[in-house]
């Protein structure tokens, strides 16, 4: 009963608006076709996902108690299931996660430490049919809520916080190759809780905020690492987001959900041309959540539907054209 009605809620979501959240979503101008799929085994927020090899990969996270995870859940979008990939190696939430070729990397994110959040620079690597996960060169600097993205042989870490304060740097590493991390350009402004894509081997630095849910930014930036040069300033979102997520779906980057001090945020955006254009409402609006794009389609999944610690199990998906 509960999926039917979630599928019922997607086919209205053009028109209609959920409690809480300002409703700011014009009708869909792309095609865009909603649907529900199985749901994530453990309800979490702060979760972290990605495209990797057919499947979807999601990791780490909160549970509704505040507790970290290690879990790494793998989706197969042919059988419509969830099965358990190999877990992190320490629990992680607000971590990036990110594929070059056949291999998944999660960098970054907090531990959970007598109470306090602790940022990371550990990162780690997962290829396919290997039983753990493979240490790989630590970022230079220990940072939560980052955003990671990758092209074709770069990985690309992007803001966050610090033990310190938010930042705007960025950090690079190509796998494989002998250096470690070396630093990138600064971003313009500083960014935590954002989003991070690639699409067209430009990395995409998308919206966040810089404090607390009334510093949420419309702000996007990109940058060409094999280039170099400096981050590019690209078209604002229609909505401020923070605890929001991104990925390449049909060639197009899109962003889905955050929170703001009305509720959580229910439109997804993606860029077309000179402009960001609204596509879909999400049934269940939901921030710390994953999103990640597969053969066309944008996966959200999991994420709070309130803001601050609350969770969902939610599995939304939009064929983006």
């Amino acid at each position: 009963m509960r999926r039917a009605c979630l599928a019922a809620a997607l086919v209205m979501l053009a028109s209609c608006s959920q409690a809480g959240e300002p409703d700011r979503s014009p009708a869909p101008t792309m095609s865009a076709s909603p649907g529900s799929r199985a749901e994530l085994p453990v309800a979490r927020t702060e979760v972290s996902g990605a495209g990797w090899l057919r499947r979807i990969v999601v990791v780490g996270g909160l549970s509704a108690d505040g507790a970290a995870s290690d879990r790494v859940d793998l989706y197969d979008p042919a059988a419509d299931r969830w099965e358990p990939g190999p877990a992190l190696p320490r629990p992680l939430h607000h971590a990036g996660l990110a594929v070059i070729g056949d291999r998944v990397y999660v960098a970054g994110g907090y531990t959970n430490e007598d109470g306090r959040w602790v940022p990371q620079s550990r990162v780690s690597s997962l290829g396919q049919g290997e039983r753990g996960w493979r240490d790989e060169p630590s970022m230079a600097q220990a940072r939560g809520g980052l955003a990671l993205a990758a092209t074709d042989d770069h990985l690309v870490a992007v803001g966050g916080t610090t033990a310190t304060a938010v930042t705007r740097t960025t950090e690079v590493l190509r796998p494989g190759r002998p250096g470690g991390w070396r630093p990138g350009p600064d971003l313009s402004e500083d960014r935590d809780h954002l989003a991070g894509a690639s699409a067209g081997g430009r990395v995409y630095a998308v919206a966040g905020r810089v404090g607390g849910l009334d510093t949420n930014l419309a702000t996007v930036e990109s940058w060409d690492p094999a280039a170099d040069g400096a981050w590019r300033a690209e078209p604002r979102l229609n909505d401020t987001r923070g605890g929001t997520s991104a990925a390449q779906a049909g060639g197009r980057v899109c962003v889905a959900g955050g929170e703001e001090p009305a509720g959580t945020i229910a439109s997804v955006e993606c860029l077309a041309g000179d402009r960001w254009e609204r596509v879909a409402r999400l049934a269940v609006p939901r921030h710390g959540l994953a999103v990640a794009g597969l053969d066309g389609r944008l996966h959200v999944i999991g994420g709070g539907s309130q803001p601050g610690l609350s969770v969902s199990p939610a599995h939304e998906v939009l064929t983006v054209g």
